[in-house]
């Protein structure tokens, strides 16, 4: 439906309004001049790419990709996500999954802060060609030392669903997100990353557990588990995937 898309547009220019506050630096696993880097510019991120390819009596591939960039200034924190996985069996598709992302942060003090954020995941196999939805709320930071850094939001906003036969419905929506990072040392790193986007149609619940660590200078490994539960999905298609996934990973 239109009304959808007006509606998600009209979430974007949404206005966050707060209070000054203090810088809140996040430590990530990258090198040494990447982390002056982000002391001077204020971006840091990363970009991962997996692969695994069998030819023989079975031909399979399985490719994934994944992209994060954080800006993070005195009063404002955006984050860009991007990833993608496709998979085939023989020559026939077996897994296509796009997701884009952008959430931005106005920090309220060193703790609490509220947020808008946007996100367009595109997964023909999941029964919904894509999901679009656009939500605003509150965040707190309930650790933030050296170790340990984990986030909690909550909040509310409007997500349209397309499905395979070209049906679109639009409805409103709650959101909760859990970010934890633990840092077993400067070039180690523990993260897990849930997000739940319930609705009257569907709850979609997206869960990412990873480990990192640093080869040399800026390429770590990571260990994957991603899991994305649909708690109605359509045309028979099951309830829960999941994707484990072993990638090389520049950080900046």
């Amino acid at each position: 439906m239109k009304n959808g898309t007006l509606i998600l547009a009209a979430l974007v220019s949404l206005p966050t309004i707060g209070l000054a506050a203090d810088e809140v630096k996040q430590r990530y696993t990258r090198s040494a001049d990447a982390m002056a880097d982000a002391e001077q510019y204020g971006w840091s991120g990363s970009v991962g790419l997996g692969a695994v390819v069998t030819r023989g009596n079975s031909d399979t591939s399985n490719l994934s990709a994944d992209a994060t960039a954080k800006l993070d200034k005195e009063k404002w924190r955006h984050k860009f996500q991007a990833a993608a996985l496709k998979a085939d069996n023989d020559g026939n598709s077996t897994a296509e999954r796009y997701m884009l992302g952008y959430k931005v942060d106005y920090k309220l003090d060193q703790r609490s802060y509220v947020y808008t954020a946007l996100r367009a995941e595109f997964d023909q196999f999941s029964g919904y060609d894509q999901q679009l939805s656009a939500t605003v709320g509150y965040g707190y930071r309930l650790l933030n030392t050296a170790a340990d850094t984990l986030d909690l939001e909550v909040g509310a906003g409007m997500r349209q669903n397309k499905l395979n036969n070209g049906d679109t419905e639009s409805e409103s929506v709650g959101r909760a997100a859990l970010d934890y990072i633990h840092h077993f040392s400067e070039t180690a790193e523990f993260r897990q990353g849930v997000l739940i986007l319930g609705g009257e149609n569907n709850t979609t619940v997206n869960s990412v557990t990873a480990i990192r660590a640093n080869l040399v200078s800026s390429i770590a490994m990571e260990a994957a588990l991603k899991i994305k539960h649909n708690s109605d999905p359509v045309g028979g298609k099951k309830e829960t995937d999941s994707t484990t996934s072993v990638s090389l990973v520049y950080g900046f």
